[in-house]
């Protein structure tokens, strides 16, 4: 009967109860790794902010400071997976999760969850950085002083009012994310290098891309046209989803595979 029960646990991928003290154990030990990532995006777009708007010394380029957030939340997103190792220092650290009381995929889950988490973070540093530069402007009594969220705002207004933002078209991008997240997903499993992964990634994705465009130019499935037939639309976002459906799957079992004695890449 213990038995039963024993292998009865095993099959069970995921448990609520289970998944939760890994969030809790996670977010304890990686607590230190969120802090410094919240304090160097903060840090990093004040200097942007202040060098576009102080050193210039004109209201225009606050269009360039909308750029670099919209850029920054962008990369974050789309490469977000590539950074679900980027808290663990060592071989220690990839021991001490293998050997946690969860399942695999409960692990994979939480350490791909890293960049969901840190959008928040990032979130807050964008807000606290507008303020100082707003602040800053205050002080110094520079006129053209405004914030970069307005700029933001009125940025994603003029977007919503484009034709090209239709359902389908958002569509569209929202599979094509989807497809890249997954490569880099399957990057981050892949290839040893826990800081670099994602150049390595990045090489491959523009050589993926250049052999694309060189033989599939003229294919739908590649050009995710907005107004294509409802039949090869629908075509076109399966074999997206698939394609990244199995990236996905490929990077969790290479992640259930990952080795400590490996040199270059997880096999």
């Amino acid at each position: 009967m213990m038995h039963q029960e024993l292998s009865i646990t095993k099959m069970i991928q995921f448990n609520i109860h289970r998944f939760a003290q890994l969030a809790r154990w996670s977010l304890t030990n990686d607590r230190r790794y969120y802090i410094k990532a919240f304090f160097q995006v903060l840090v990093v777009m004040l200097f942007t902010f202040l060098f576009f708007t102080y050193v210039t010394n004109t209201h225009v380029n606050y269009q360039a400071c909308a750029g670099v957030v919209f850029m920054m939340f962008a990369i974050n997103v789309v490469m977000g997976p590539s950074f679900m190792f980027y808290s663990m220092e060592g071989k220690h650290d990839c021991q001490t999760l293998m050997l946690l009381p969860s399942s695999n995929f409960e692990k994979y889950l939480m350490r791909y969850a890293t960049w969901i988490l840190l959008l928040p973070l990032y979130l807050v540093a964008f807000f606290a950085a507008d303020l100082m530069q707003y602040f800053f402007h205050w002080v110094l009594g520079h006129e053209y002083g405004q914030f970069v969220l307005s700029r933001v705002i009125k940025i994603i207004s003029d977007i919503n009012r484009l034709d090209n933002a239709t359902p389908r078209f958002v569509v569209s991008i929202v599979a094509l994310v989807i497809w890249l997240q997954s490569i880099y997903a399957l990057g981050a499993t892949f290839f040893r290098s826990r800081k670099f992964n994602w150049v390595l990634t990045t090489a491959l994705v523009i050589l993926l891309g250049m052999f694309l465009f060189k033989h599939l130019g003229d294919a739908e499935v590649v050009q995710l046209r907005a107004n294509a037939e409802i039949l090869e639309y629908v075509i076109s976002m399966s074999i997206y989803i698939v394609l990244a459906m199995f990236n996905y799957w490929l990077s969790y079992r290479l992640f259930c595979r990952m080795q400590a004695k490996a040199k270059w890449i997880n096999l």
